[in-house]
């Protein structure tokens, strides 16, 4: 893989985890009182904040780990 291809994998990951966690803190955590109600409730919001929030710990994680490996 080409280092420009590398960085751009880079800045895609970090980019879409970063998406994703702002994307939960809005709209399940209420945060800025933005999104009042996001139109689910109960199990179903547990389990969509829950994988959002996964899902931004994973992309965030990998592209910051990507990244310092990749700098040594």
């Amino acid at each position: 893989m080409s280092t420009d291809q590398s960085v751009r994998n880079l800045r895609l990951l970090i980019s879409i985890g970063g998406l994703a966690l702002v994307i939960q803190s809005v709209v399940f955590q209420g945060t800025f009182g933005i999104v009042e109600n996001p139109g689910v409730s109960g199990v179903l919001r547990d389990v969509l904040s829950g994988g959002l929030l996964l899902v931004a710990t994973i992309f965030l994680f990998s592209g910051v780990y990507l990244r310092l490996r990749d700098s040594r």
